[in-house]
């Protein structure tokens, strides 16, 4: 996990432009939180643990984006 989170991602083509912001937006939170954590003293155990809990909360932002982009689709 190291440095996977310090890179700008790259997103690939099959992101949909209408999540690009948010999957950026998600990286950055992610680079925060462990550099955060990092810098407390926290291990690696308890970093990923925490990343976990941040990645769980993002699903339901993430899904609800999907199935507005689904919808939109739909309507074309």
């Amino acid at each position: 996990m190291n440095d996977v989170l310090d890179a700008r991602p790259v997103l690939p083509s099959a992101v949909p432009a209408q999540l690009e912001h948010s999957v950026l937006r998600h990286h950055q939170n992610l680079v925060t939180l462990v550099a955060s954590l990092r810098s407390a003293g926290f291990d690696e155990v308890m970093i990923e643990q925490n990343v976990r809990l941040l990645v769980d909360s993002y699903r339901d932002e993430l899904t609800a984006a999907l199935r507005a982009i689904a919808r939109e689709q739909a309507d074309d």
